[in-house]
């Protein structure tokens, strides 16, 4: 098939790593994929995808008309079967440039799904956006709808090596500095950490819009000589490789991609009950999780975590195999084109 892979609104952080996985992987399996992007948003995509064909367009936003009528042109000389849409954005802008005429598929990045209904069909990354899906149109109801989770590179070699912790222990966050990722949860439990006697060192990685009010929280806490803060990441496996364990804070998450990296590098897990945390491992199993906005709580279990070096060994085993058998790049690669061509086969426009 030829295949239109597009994101027309942000494209940064987790949603940029599936774009791009999304068209190398569809390419590897014999498709041909079209690359559409917005000129002033995206990243450069020839490192990420080398051989896929890439087009851009400037637009600025839902209802630019004219932004739709000038991707007419890429699209007709590419003529794809079908088109694939990672942000409501480019649901609003590929519905007008298409007209109908191939089917448009939402790939669901958060728990916001009222703007993807429009189009023809839907990849959810869980069982809980499905519903979202289904409850928040009528007409949605009737539509094609596939679970297709995240996914990571991960190697099916059997039980990890056990951990070496390191002394004193080192406690990891990783992510975009916005307030749903709930790092200021993070940061006051550390202040809780601290203030029990527990001896550690933590790392925040990330940059945005709230590093300020982190930083200036850290310090307010005394946590000067406890808490680093060393930028954005650009390589998350070194980073994690250097944890004995990953909080993971979030006021919400759909998915996300930080969880399944660490338990592909080992590391044990503190997550928050956000609705795709408790999707992808089960609580006490293959995780430890915390109330959503609560310090306390999130400081219990990384105490857990750091006074039962067992508890620990067990939960990365087993989070481990659970990502083999689940999110692996091979699984859900398969269910990825199956559900394409189900879509393609069945969906009509």
């Amino acid at each position: 098939m030829r295949i239109v892979n597009s994101v027309l609104g942000d494209a940064t952080g987790g949603r940029w790593q599936v774009v791009c996985e999304y068209s190398r992987l569809l390419s590897a399996h014999g498709h041909q994929v079209l690359m559409l992007l917005d000129s002033a948003h995206a990243p450069d995509a020839s490192p990420a995808v080398p051989g896929v064909e890439v087009e851009t367009i400037r637009n600025r936003g839902h209802y630019d008309y004219p932004a739709a009528w000038r991707a007419r042109r890429p699209l007709r000389l590419f003529a794809p079967d079908i088109a694939i849409a990672h942000c409501s954005r480019s649901v609003a802008l590929l519905r007008r440039a298409l007209r109908g005429g191939i089917p448009l598929v939402a790939v669901s990045h958060s728990n916001k799904v009222k703007r993807l209904l429009r189009a023809d069909a839907y990849l959810a990354l869980t069982a809980h956006i499905e519903t979202q899906i289904r409850r928040q149109s009528r007409g949605a109801v009737s539509r094609p709808c596939f679970i297709v989770p995240n996914m990571v590179q991960v190697a099916d070699t059997g039980p990890l090596p056990p951990l070496r912790r390191h002394s004193p222990l080192r406690i990891g966050a990783l992510g975009r500095f916005d307030v749903v990722k709930g790092f200021d949860v993070f940061i006051e439990a550390l202040g809780g950490l601290k203030a029990a006697g527990l001896e550690f060192e933590a790392i925040l990685g990330g940059a945005g819009v709230e590093e300020h009010a982190l930083r200036k929280l850290a310090q307010g806490l005394g946590l000067d000589e406890q808490l680093g803060f060393p930028g954005w990441v650009r390589d998350s496996g070194e980073f994690l490789a250097g944890l004995d364990m990953l909080c993971v804070p979030a006021r919400s998450d759909a998915f996300g991609l930080t969880p399944l990296q660490a338990a592909a590098a080992g590391v044990p897990l503190v997550l928050s009950r956000a609705s795709g945390h408790c999707e992808m491992f089960r609580e006490d199993h293959e995780a430890l999780f915390c109330d959503i906005g609560d310090p306390r709580s999130t400081a219990l279990q990384l105490a857990q975590l750091a006074t039962s070096p067992e508890l620990a060994e067990g939960l990365r085993q087993a989070a481990h195999l659970r990502i083999r058998r689940c999110y692996s790049e091979a699984r859900v690669t398969e269910r990825l084109i199956q559900s394409i061509e189900e879509i393609h086969k069945t969906c009509s426009v």
